[in-house]
């Protein structure tokens, strides 16, 4: 005979202690993974945030690695292609490089142009040289027949497809000091240029002296209120916005014979640098942690190898022209003796 058996059903659940030791198990094993969690998400923006101070870093340093390598273009050794101005205090520093953007370079045939005078003509050539001035102040050749010396006319060319009016750089080699001024017009006399502008002159410059007129591209660096900024031919009403959260920006100058300084003029010979060290720091910050780094790197001014030895003044006319050389005196000529001793004949 067959029987059934039958089986009671527990109708008993979790007791206190266990739903307790559940719910304690839980707490802890939810706080270590949301430990781990936040632990992890501090970590990326951390590390997001040192990437955007190294990659401020590297934009700037390259920014700044392009233009040293560049300055100096174009121009001879006595032409202020590189200068570091040293901050006070160990404050930041400001670089200031320039390169010329164009061949030819007028001379300046003015018997002297006074500091503040408003002087518009620039001479670049005089008809008839005299005692008064330098070979380098006759008429330079026209090779094309129209009327124009090669030099002025090649300079009017680029002014016309620039715009009509362009900047261009007053330079006294003797002094080291020069200025900018808006360039407009040539005269019809062929010899002189003109200047746009009303200011003022800032220096003084002497026939005497040799000065020059570039057309030259110049560009400061300097660090303000944590940003990398740029100034570019003097123009303050437009000053560009590089790379910002930089902290400190020093540089120094590295000479061939080892020396090295805190602070360049433009009567130290830039062709002699071995380098232009830059230094550059950024800093950031993320929730009261300070997020900083530094960059230290040395680039060559590749123009010290090929800097002008001399200057493309233009072709001269048969019987002058062309600003004293190397090869254009000699000690029995009267070059020499009222050029020469002056600093003319290098």
């Amino acid at each position: 005979m067959w029987t059934r058996s039958t089986r009671e059903c527990s109708t008993e659940g979790f007791s206190l202690v266990e739903l307790l030791v559940a719910l304690t198990v839980t707490v802890l094993v939810s706080a270590a993974v949301m430990s781990l969690a936040f632990s992890a998400q501090a970590v990326f923006e951390t590390d997001k945030h040192r990437t955007s101070v190294n990659q401020n870093l590297r934009s700037g340093i390259d920014l700044l690695g392009m233009d040293v390598r560049q300055a100096g273009e174009r121009l001879p050794g006595d032409a202020p292609a590189v200068e570091i101005i040293d901050g006070e205090n160990d404050g930041p520093d400001r670089l200031i490089l320039r390169r010329n953007q164009f061949d030819v370079v007028l001379p300046v045939c003015n018997l002297k142009i006074s500091a503040g005078s408003a002087t518009d003509a620039l001479f670049c050539s005089r008809r008839d040289v005299t005692h008064k001035y330098p070979p380098g102040c006759a008429l330079a050749a026209d090779s094309n027949s129209d009327g124009w010396p090669d030099n002025l006319e090649a300079w009017r060319d680029y002014r016309v497809s620039h715009g009509g009016v362009i900047t261009a750089y007053l330079h006294n080699p003797a002094t080291d000091v020069g200025e900018f001024f808006q360039y407009d017009a040539e005269d019809n006399s062929t010899m002189h240029i003109h200047k746009l502008n009303t200011d003022r002159w800032e220096y003084t410059y002497e026939l005497t002296d040799s000065p020059r007129i570039y057309i030259l591209e110049q560009k400061e660096f300097f660090l303000e209120d944590g940003v990398l900024k740029c100034i570019v031919n003097g123009n303050t009403d437009s000053v560009l916005n590089l790379v910002s959260h930089i902290s400190d920006f020093q540089t120094r100058a590295v000479f061939q014979d080892g020396t090295i300084q805190m602070a360049m003029s433009a009567a130290d010979d830039w062709s002699d640098l071995a380098a232009v060290e830059v230094w550059l720091s950024a800093e950031s910050e993320w929730k009261g942690r300070a997020i900083d780094n530094t960059l230290v790197t040395r680039f060559f001014p590749r123009n010290v190898m090929s800097s002008y030895a001399g200057l493309d003044f233009g072709e001269e006319e048969e019987g002058g022209g062309g600003l004293p050389r190397g090869d254009a005196c000699d000690e029995d000529s009267d070059c020499y003796s009222e050029w020469c001793h002056k600093g003319a004949c290098k």
